[in-house]
């Protein structure tokens, strides 16, 4: 008789990230984004959308006051919905005026994608994010090999070794801590952490998975309530890594 086989599930306590962006944090982050990154940074942070999802927006994908996710651009490969409350909708006009494109010959086109970088999809922004992080003080380059500090002429003491630019690895902030920041932001503003699962898309709690049930006024309401806690704590100091 077959069996399964036995598959051992590793442990991940103790190998969690614990990024998270303070108010201020992002804000000075958006202030060195290029132009066409600020908004889909905007719309990550607000609502902790996977990136994968946040790029795969098509303007056939928003509607009269909601954004839908189709199921096969979720990682849980379930349709999700996003009303476009508050600063959401402001994004969403934003990206509505960028939407028109003018081509070499002159001819006027329109963006397929809600975000995108000269009509074409948002794809890789690592060397940006990282730039970013850097003029910010919420990352750094370091050393690629013992990963230590380097000085401004990338020489790294420990391993006695000049490095090039391209060569240096960045530490800091990274675009996934939009998940657990946006999850935070929503309880500490006093969301129900069921409504803020719904937002965000997590589907670690089995028994919020099982039993939330969230309807469009739920979620309209967690997002307005967010938004005003994150108005009220504007001013947090931005908290530098140093160098």
């Amino acid at each position: 008789m077959s069996q399964a086989p036995f598959i051992l599930r590793l442990s991940e306590v103790g190998n969690e990230r614990q990024g998270f962006f303070e108010t201020a944090d992002f804000e000075a982050v958006v202030a060195h984004l290029p132009e066409y990154l600020q908004d889909f940074g905007r719309f990550g942070f607000l609502t902790g959308w996977r990136k994968g999802s946040i790029e795969s927006l098509r303007w056939s994908d928003v509607g009269d006051g909601v954004i839908y996710l189709q199921a096969k651009n979720s990682k849980g490969r379930k349709a999700e919905t996003m009303p476009l409350e508050g600063e959401l909708g402001a994004i969403i006009e934003r990206r509505r005026a960028a939407q028109m494109l003018k081509d070499e010959n002159g001819t006027n086109r329109l963006a397929e994608f809600v975000f995108h970088s000269v009509g074409q999809p948002i794809g890789n922004f690592r060397k940006a994010w990282a730039t970013a992080c850097c003029a910010a003080g919420v990352g750094k380059r370091v050393c690629p090999q013992c990963g230590g500090d380097v000085n401004e002429e990338r020489y790294c003491p420990t391993c006695s070794t000049r490095w090039a630019a391209r060569q240096l690895k960045y530490v800091g902030r990274i675009f996934h801590d939009f998940r657990r920041t946006a999850s935070r932001n929503m309880i500490d503003a006093g969301v129900p952490q069921a409504v803020a699962m719904k937002i965000t898309g997590h589907k670690t709690d089995s028994m919020f998975r099982r039993y939330a049930i969230v309807d469009e006024s739920q979620k309209r309401e967690a997002l307005a309530k967010t938004q005003q806690h994150l108005a009220a704590s504007a001013s947090r100091k931005v908290v530098s890594i140093g160098k």
